[in-house]
């Protein structure tokens, strides 16, 4: 990391005349209640701030570059009520706000009206949907990828999520703006994120704006809680099903000591979790994981996950806010739930080692990340935002913590030899797994945003992101086979240092009734030192395909030079337009092009040492970023100011994906396969919203999606693995899932509310919720009784179906202290969802079943066909 420093800090020499900061806006009317008629000269104040404004002719007004997060915001005039509502102002978006004014004849008290963030966001032109701190608990969801799974737009498929039909590594994560991806896999949740640290989840998964890059599906913004101004803590423990244990402890406040030696105040946000479960399928009794890192208590069962966070804010004054946080996260485990994303030559559970899964890899995935965010208000119309971070990822996997040298060697068949047509139980009995893996990536990353009212109807944002970066990358399989290097018989290693980022511009317009967001994006990526002079080295060979000479020169005629290393870049438009219609109805459109450079590993893979396998998959330096353009229409009518009914269609077209494709050797080399920008892909869909907010007590979301996503293949690595066949048509991608329906409501009774139910007076403070998710089962491949394939994924299995419940009753032990019972019942009913099908059947396998040829009876009885039965967690909590 010797050269981070300067590459920094020429980022910030190159870009800083565009950089900026990321603000809200508050802008209403303040009108006469009696008339309608609109007051001139009113003053609306924001509490707490020096932020404020006044009315013009028509009693409007617009308070500019507010700092996101909650305000109390008051309207008065003489001979009138003063009245005071709660905003919640948001990152570059603008809240809405108008007040009704009573006359006065005599002194009165002050009207407070308790807000909300506004059912329909006028300015909004894009899909977006934002998960409050009420909702997460109401859910009682651990973590944020149980979260986005809850989603109607949101599809899994190998323990991957997918969005809007696009592929896993297509969804960018970001925790207080910035990214966690591991930029070598591709997956999404380079580190863990427990709710209990979330202040609020916003998922966007179409038409997002110009100050997101690197990211075609979604994006995922988390904002993490800070220190709150009254100290209290919490601490809730949970025990249920296979011996689950959940632990979660948070501590927010005041730092007293600070407040009285410096200006301002400070605060102090702390969370711990702890998980850990056995799960329902198959564990060793008494084995304990061999962890690579902390010690192996921490981690006593078949499934653990550890995080921590601590949060530290510094408000100068209204103007002025320094905060660092820092989170790390441990997880450990045989690999029986990661996606295929993380290493996909080992994912899921590993039904051919269930008599010996001591032999079977421990998958050790260490993340943490460290964020240092600079708030500062210049002027009332100008704002911007600073920050700094240092990510680091880990993904670790061995057995029983031995080097690979160390290795014993699998001595009995796989289920089928094709060259002798042995066909065995199916079962390792003896060795040890083949798969010894380690990769890292560590991130630097510098953000700066900068936002400028330019009048009432003009808002205008730039900013850039820079992040440099060092990734490793180490993979050994069948370690005990020969070869001349003393690697085994497969391998790929590297380290390589790389520069990425993105600038943009983008305005918000309104004219007309109308509102316009407008921007525009570059993003580049200089991959290095490791490419550039492995080009050159490939270059002067005599032995290089003809095919890969040109794809090596076209990297060198495709790409500039920027501080003596080559460099790629894209620039991508997006266009986007909210119309309300009238107070209750809004029409938006959006437009845009979205694009991502590839994941390292289609980059690094092997460029620099080749294996002895006959099937070497080899990376390619002239990979085009993967782009989608995508257009989405929407409307949105509120029924009443709790009730709102949303309705989108999506259509979308993505090219470039990286596929592996096969280059023949030059005599006397053999063939080997490397990655060309090849596929294409199209999805569509329809998706309806109906929501209720909380009310009195009731409240309610039900959400459907109907969807398509067709294309040439569904991984980079689908030709590869059919052994060169290439399809010329479009199928149905394998998570392609043509309908998702999700359904949740509950009760929330509040301390000292009774209701009444048939004379029967209930107790107060409790909270129940039922969740309901309903949709298409997998897609599978059908085969007849001869081996006769049909189309690709063109059958569905029986659909998924779930019902969980939540409930949770507080007592209250003492002034400051309320105990807290809790009950969750995940698949209430037990159902049986189907995860492996049977091609023959298209059920899941059982056995005396039919079964395709060159398939063991064995595996009809793998415990992982179907998913996760019942579950039921009890719990206690205690707040102060």
């Amino acid at each position: 990391m010797k050269k981070a420093g300067s590459y920094l800090a020429t980022a910030i020499l190159v870009l800083l005349p565009i950089a900026g900061w990321a603000t809200g806006t508050i802008q209403g009317f303040v009108y006469d209640a009696k008339t309608g008629q609109g007051l001139p000269f009113a003053n609306v104040v924001l509490e707490g701030t020096k932020l404020g404004s006044s009315t013009d002719e028509s009693g409007f007004f617009v308070i500019t570059k507010v700092p996101p997060g909650e305000y109390r915001i008051t309207a008065s005039m003489i001979s009138y009520r003063p009245s005071t509502q709660k905003v919640k102002v948001r990152e570059g978006e603008v809240a809405r706000v108008d007040f009704y004014l009573h006359e006065e004849a005599i002194q009165l008290s002050e009207l407070v009206v308790v807000g909300e963030r506004p059912m329909i966001e006028r300015e909004v032109s894009a899909s977006v949907r934002a998960i409050t701190r009420k909702e997460i608990e109401a859910l009682g969801v651990t973590d944020v990828k149980g979260l986005l799974e809850r989603q109607a737009a949101v599809s899994g498929e190998d323990l991957d999520l997918h969005i809007r039909g696009g592929r896993s590594n297509e969804i960018l994560m970001l925790v207080d703006g910035i990214p966690i991806r591991d930029p070598l896999s591709g997956s999404a949740f380079g580190m863990h994120i427990p709710t209990t640290a979330v202040k609020e989840l916003e998922a966007l998964t179409g038409g997002f704006n110009a100050e997101y890059g690197e990211a075609m599906s979604g994006v995922i913004n988390i904002q993490l809680r800070e220190g709150s101004e009254r100290t209290h803590g919490e601490i809730t423990y949970r025990h249920g099903s296979f011996d689950t244990q959940i632990l979660e402890m948070t501590f927010s406040g005041p730092l007293k000591p600070l407040n009285a030696l410096r200006k301002g105040q400070f605060s102090v946000f702390s969370n711990l979790y702890w998980f850990s479960t056995n799960t329902y399928l198959p564990h060793v009794p008494k084995y304990t994981l061999v962890p690579n890192i902390g010690p192996k208590w921490l981690f006593p069962r078949e499934d653990n996950t550890l995080s921590g966070l601590l949060k530290l804010t510094w408000k100068i004054d209204d103007n002025r806010k320094l905060s660092m946080a820092f989170s790390r996260s441990i997880q450990v485990n045989q690999g029986y739930f990661m996606s295929r994303r993380e290493y996909p030559f080992a994912y899921g559970f590993p039904y051919r080692y269930i008599k010996i899964l001591e032999n079977y890899p421990t998958f050790t995935r260490d993340g943490n990340q460290f964020i240092i965010s600079w708030h500062h208000v210049i002027n009332t119309c100008n704002f911007y935002d600073l920050k700094f971070s240092r990510f680091f990822t880990n993904l670790h996997l061995d057995v029983q913590g031995k080097h690979w040298s160390e290795y014993n060697e699998q001595l009995d068949n796989e289920p089928y030899d094709p060259y002798s047509g042995h066909i065995g139980d199916g079962f390792w009995d003896t060795g040890d797994a083949p798969y010894w893996h380690d990769h890292y990536a560590e991130e630097y990353s510098l953000k700066f945003d900068f936002t400028r009212q330019i009048s009432a109807v003009q808002n205008f944002k730039t900013g850039f992101l820079m992040q440099y970066s060092e990734v490793q990358w180490i993979d050994i399989q069948y370690p005990w086979f020969y070869s001349p290097g003393g690697l085994g018989y497969n391998h790929d290693l590297y380290r390589a240092y790389t520069t990425k980022g993105g600038a943009y511009v983008q305005t918000r317009i309104h004219f007309a009734g109308m509102v316009a967001n407008l921007g525009m994006r570059i993003d580049f990526w200089i991959p290095g030192k490791y490419v550039d002079e492995g080009v050159e080295r490939a270059l002067q060979r005599y032995d290089l395909p003809d095919v890969v000479r040109r794809e090596y020169n076209r990297y060198l005629d495709n790409t500039f030079k920027v501080l003596g290393y080559r460099t790629k870049a894209h620039i991508s438009p997006r266009i986007g337009v909210a119309y309300p219609v009238t107070e209750r109805d809004k029409f938006f459109f959006s437009y845009g092009h979205f694009s991502q450079m590839p994941d390292f590993k289609y980059v690094y893979s092997k460029l620099g040492r080749r294996a002895t396998s006959g099937y070497e998959l080899v990376g390619n330096p002239n990979l085009k970023p993967t782009i989608t353009v995508a257009y989405e229409l929407g409307l949105e009518h509120l029924f009443d100011e709790y009730t709102k009914l949303k309705l989108t269609a999506y259509y979308k077209d993505i090219f470039n994906y990286p596929t592996a494709l096969k280059v023949p050797g030059v005599p006397p080399n053999p063939d080997y396969w490397m990655y060309f920008n090849s596929d294409y892909a199209r999805a569509t869909g329809v998706e309806i919203e109906l929501r209720k907010r909380l009310t009195k007590r009731f409240f309610a979301d039900a959400e459907l999606t109907l969807s398509q996503a067709k294309g040439k293949a569904s991984t980079s690595e689908d030709v590869y693995w059919r052994g060169g066949e290439r399809t010329l048509r479009e199928w149905h991608l394998k998570w392609d899932r043509p309908y998702k329906l999700f359904v949740s409501f509950g009760w929330r009774i509040k301390k000292g509310d009774h209701p009444q139910i048939a004379g029967v007076r209930l107790p107060d403070n409790w909270l129940l919720n039922i969740s309901m998710s309903y949709q298409a089962g997998r897609r599978y491949t059908p085969v007849d009784s001869t081996g006769h394939y049909g189309e690709l994924y063109s059958k569905l299995g029986r659909p998924w179906h779930r019902v969980d419940l939540r409930f949770t009753k507080g007592f209250q032990v003492h002034e400051n202290v309320e105990l807290e019972f809790i009950l969750e019942i995940d698949n209430l009913f037990n159902h049986r969802n189907e995860y492996y099908i049977n091609p023959l059947t298209g059920r899941a396998y059982e056995p005396g079943d039919p079964i395709p040829p060159h398939t063991t009876e064995a595996f009809m009885l793998n415990p992982a066909r179907y998913r996760s039965p019942r579950r039921i967690k009890v719990g206690v909590g205690v707040r102060m």
